[in-house]
């Protein structure tokens, strides 16, 4: 490969084929070479002259010219570049990549230029209460960067974690749950795919993620199986009838069970998007799809079951079914009635018990007095 006029620019001409006359046919590339830009090794049009090989030329290097600087090794960005190249990080699930991203990025933004040694205690509060607007998004903050250290301190980058354990900004706890009547509105404006997601989610007690994974191969004998992709829980879930119905009327176009109204599985984005739409015309702004996890629950747990078989359809812990439980299901006039009710059972039940026995009592002693 010959270097020409062009900075970066290389050429390699290479035989193609012997003509009749003897003369040798051939053909000339360029190539564009600039070690550690985007576009190095990448083919440029043939003509050097035309203004088509001038323009591509120029975007390639542009290209190189408009890269943010390499962050310095000791910087809080360099940490971040190195740790998103080790395993801690790449093997983790698409999502945790994804989200841990974000977050990384938006620290990387705001103290990238940090050097890492010299984030204390005091930083890493700061960090926290900048955001203490969101607490949500705070706490998940400091997670994220609690893990980011401590992988720093194993490396023997950093003598400690000055992450470790941060106190979290108290978060009120969702108790959202949909209401029949917000049911009975969502459905009456969603399209095929959103109803079927409902109905899945309403019924089964499952993740988005996890629903939206789902195959019809997992769909069998009237049950639903699955290994939750955030904790690997095995889970089995015999299908209410409703939840059956939906899925036997259901079309089979992929091997998703759920699919976009062009018969393609739902990319996470998407599905989020749809959903919002029709959560917005049902004017169910206050209700998430998350909510229908806690939804199917609570309608468990007020059904009657225990948690131990509320925990075997959602694939919670026994001792977490229990907190989720006690701290979401509500506490409204309908469940105070279905407890004063069974009191009121238990007495009518004694009342006839004491009858019964009062009859009997009295018809041996009137067999005993004819005698």
């Amino acid at each position: 490969m010959v270097r020409v006029d062009h900075k970066f620019v290389y050429r390699k001409q290479r035989q193609r084929r012997r003509k009749k006359d003897g003369s040798i046919w051939s053909r000339t590339y360029y190539y564009y070479r600039r070690p550690g830009a985007p576009d190095d090794g990448v083919r440029l049009p043939d003509d050097p002259a035309s203004p088509e090989f001038a323009a591509t030329l120029q975007q390639f290097n542009e290209r190189v010219e408009n890269q943010p600087a390499k962050p310095a090794p000791a910087s809080l960005a360099g940490l971040v570049e190195r740790y998103k190249a080790a395993p801690e990080f790449t093997d983790l699930a698409v999502k945790s990549q994804k989200d841990y991203g974000r977050i990384l990025g938006n620290l990387t933004k705001r103290y990238g230029h940090l050097p890492y040694a010299a984030i204390d205690r005091e930083v890493v509060y700061a960090i926290r209460d900048s955001l203490a607007a969101t607490p949500t998004w705070a706490n998940y903050t400091t997670r994220v960067l609690r893990l980011l250290l401590g992988w720093a301190v194993d490396r023997g980058m950093l003598a400690s974690n000055p992450a470790s354990r941060p106190k979290q900004l108290r978060i009120a706890p969702r108790r959202q749950v949909w209401s029949e009547e917000a049911e009975a509105a969502f459905l009456a404006l969603a399209p095929a795919p959103m109803a079927l997601a409902y109905t899945m989610a309403a019924y089964s007690a499952q993740r988005q993620g996890d629903i939206l994974a789902m195959t019809w191969a997992q769909f069998t004998n009237g049950r639903l199986r699955l290994r939750q992709a955030k904790t690997g829980a095995l889970v089995e879930v015999p299908c209410h009838s409703v939840l059956l119905k939906a899925l036997d009327g259901a079309p089979r176009v992929s091997t998703h069970i759920l699919t976009s109204e062009k018969g393609r599985p739902f990319k996470a984005d998407h599905f989020r998007h749809e959903w919002r739409k029709v959560t917005t015309a049902a004017k169910l702004d206050g209700l998430q799809f998350r909510d229908l996890r806690r939804t199917a629950m609570v309608r468990l747990a007020e059904a009657g079951a225990t948690e131990i078989e509320v925990a075997a359809v959602s694939g919670h812990e026994i001792e977490q079914t229990r907190r989720i439980l006690e701290t979401y299901i509500p506490r409204n006039s309908q469940m105070a009635g279905a407890a004063v009710q069974k009191l009121e059972d238990v007495r009518k039940k004694r009342e006839r018990e004491k009858r019964k026995t009062g009859k009997q009592a009295a018809k041996k002693l009137g067999n005993s007095g004819r005698k």
